[in-house]
């Protein structure tokens, strides 16, 4: 790149995509944060605070005009040369061309994204067509699951999102998953709100705002009705909301739409979901986007107890690049933005008392409200599992690194790597072991605070994550050597490794299994009591492969790992696992 002269003439042509905060250094003095998509530009010296507010203001500038920009004495040529030679490195200004501003402006989308497959018909997890489920989850997840089981698979946030409602809409939009996608004709249009989302490559689903729009007063009532019910049931914690209750609120609004589709008396079928809590859906489902990662970014201690404010959160959500999606960006105006976080988060009132109301919208609002806290703790157990898994994936792959003295398809096995590439859901903002404690620490909370909105009595309900490890000595003792008799039986290559190696390897096992059945114990009790207030059948009992088809793992399923490296069949259920067969057979219980 030439050398930056003082007559060239810059422009900032996406300057509307900035935003900025003064947040206070770790001295105790101010810097200037501006946000540029996911670029941050922090001005920390007291002398350029006026260059980055202007640089926030300005579209188009001759370089030397910035020169003035101090408020004060001018600049240094030199200085500000450099200052706006690495921000042209960065593409935040640049040469200004007439022609390509003009052609910006001119964008145009297709009506479709081109993600569903030809013949896709309407398809839904509903118990009008509950012989569906199976096949439904088999496809999405590549195992049969019948609807009383669904949520042990699938989160109860995305339960509705392939839902159709009564204006002919998916309920989750550009957020369904392809297999379930319908890519109907929807008109998008390039983004001109000022922000994150600013002149973004991915347009904004103006068909969605236009049937928002035309229902806001009744989806702020909605919102409000929900909200005032959910604080009932679960008594807010202080004055000022946390982030983990916005969270809880979140989800359980959602659960609350899917609950229609799933229970078992009079469910409603695909294509006549009401209009107004598809769109309260929607409307919401960009607040659980955001406090999913609230809860979860801050290393060593979970955000749970973080407080939160309608501002504050749409501030994280620009700040954070959450707006902005592979296939879309937020639709919605900042004004009316933050009217609905205003009455969802910080409690103001809606501008009319919308009728039908939510209560007789739903049915039943409090075995909805039900279906979503044992959905939360279903999930935050589920995950906590994932986690568990995780740590001990990541144990024994090191026993293995240090000890190994042959290499073994048991090895080769555990060294597949734990990345985005293999595990798409896999969370990278922190590194892999604290990821996996992060869950731990997020889904203790959830688990304990989700227990307070339901019944005292809840008999076998798990109490605290703590307990999925639990495994007494004289039982892991047992179970040791039941497992490393089997080991010499089946697999004489790893029975010949070294003992540290062999000693740490019963250990995983043993704790591993151990691990699968409380789980499987504790999210049996949830779904147990789940199906009782949805009125649903009892499902066929869980095993090990339920836990394995989890819609969003995000660690190995080491029940597959083990079968394959010790060459035997592998199958645990609430009860027992049981480890090869005929006279190889190993069977490790609990006592219950």
């Amino acid at each position: 790149m030439a050398a930056l002269q003082p007559s060239d003439v810059l422009c900032i042509p996406q300057r509307r995509r900035f935003t900025r905060a003064m947040l206070t250094t770790e001295e105790g003095g101010e810097a200037l944060h501006l946000f540029f998509g996911e670029k941050e530009i922090i001005f920390d010296e007291a002398e350029l605070l006026p260059f980055g507010q202007k640089l926030f203001e300005v579209d188009r500038f001759k370089a030397e005009e910035a020169t003035a920009w101090s408020g004060a004495a001018p600049y240094d040529w030199e200085r500000v040369r450099g200052l706006l030679e690495a921000l042209m490195e960065e593409q935040i200004v640049k040469p200004y061309d007439a022609v390509a501003a003009a052609a910006a402006q001119r964008r145009t989308f297709a009506a479709t994204l081109g993600r569903a497959q030809p013949g896709q018909r309407p398809e839904t997890y509903s118990a009008h067509e509950g012989q569906g489920c199976p096949m439904t989850t088999q496809r999405m997840l590549g195992r049969a699951v019948d609807l009383s089981n669904l949520e042990v698979v699938l989160p109860v946030q995305r339960v509705a999102h392939p839902a159709l409602d009564t204006d002919g809409r998916q309920v989750g939009e550009n957020n369904v998953v392809d297999p379930l996608f319908l890519d109907l004709p929807t008109e998008r249009r390039l983004c001109n709100y000022a922000g994150s989302r600013y002149h973004n490559e991915a347009p904004i689903n103006y068909t969605a705002l236009k049937a928002m729009t035309k229902r806001w007063p009744e989806l702020l009532s909605l919102t409000a009705q929900f909200r005032d019910a959910f604080f009932r049931r679960l008594p807010r914690l202080g004055p000022q909301l946390g982030a983990g209750e916005a969270h809880q609120l979140a989800v359980t609004c959602l659960a609350t739409v899917g609950y229609v589709m799933v229970r078992g008396v009079d469910p409603v079928p695909n294509g006549r979901l009401d209009a107004g809590l598809a769109a309260m859906f929607r409307l919401i489902d960009g607040v659980r986007i955001c406090t999913t990662e609230l809860v979860r970014d801050t290393a060593g201690q979970h955000g749970c107890d973080r407080a939160v404010t309608g501002q504050s959160i749409h501030d994280y959500a620009e700040q954070n690049q959450l707006f902005n999606d592979r296939w879309g960006v937020c639709a919605g105006p900042q004004v009316l933005m933050e009217e609905y976080l205003g009455v969802l988060i910080d409690g103001n009132p809606p501008p009319i008392d919308v009728e039908p109301s939510l209560a007789s919208r739903l049915g039943d609002l409090e075995a909805a409200l039900d279906y979503g806290l044992h959905g939360l703790r279903i999930e935050a157990i589920v995950r906590a599992y994932g986690s568990l898994q995780g740590l001990l994936h990541e144990r024994l792959r090191a026993a293995f690194a240090a000890h190994a003295t042959t290499r073994t398809r048991l090895q080769e096995l555990l060294d597949v790597p734990i990345d985005p590439a293999h595990f798409p859901f896999l969370r990278t903002e922190h590194p892999l072991a604290e990821g996996y404690q992060m869950e731990l620490r997020v889904g203790q909370w959830m688990l304990e605070r989700s227990r307070r909105g339901l019944p005292r009595e809840l008999p076998g309900a798990l109490a605290s994550m703590e307990d999925l490890a639990r495994c007494p000595p004289g039982r892991r003792a047992a179970h040791a050597a039941r497992v490393g008799d089997l080991v010499t039986r089946v697999s004489p290559e790893l029975a010949a490794q070294p003992a540290a190696l062999r000693a740490e390897l019963l250990a995983v096992l043993v704790e591993f299994f151990a691990l699968q059945r409380h789980c499987l114990r504790a999210v049996g009790v949830e779904q147990h009591r789940l199906n009782v207030r949805l009125q649903r059948p009892q499902g066929r009992p869980l095993c090990d492969e339920d836990l394995n088809a989890y819609a969003r793992r995000t660690s190995p399923a080491l029940s597959r790992v083990f079968a394959e490296g010790l060459g035997v069949p592998v199958h645990t259920e609430a009860q027992a696992t049981v480890l090869g067969q005929g006279d190889s057979r190993v069977t490790l219980a609990d006592e219950t």
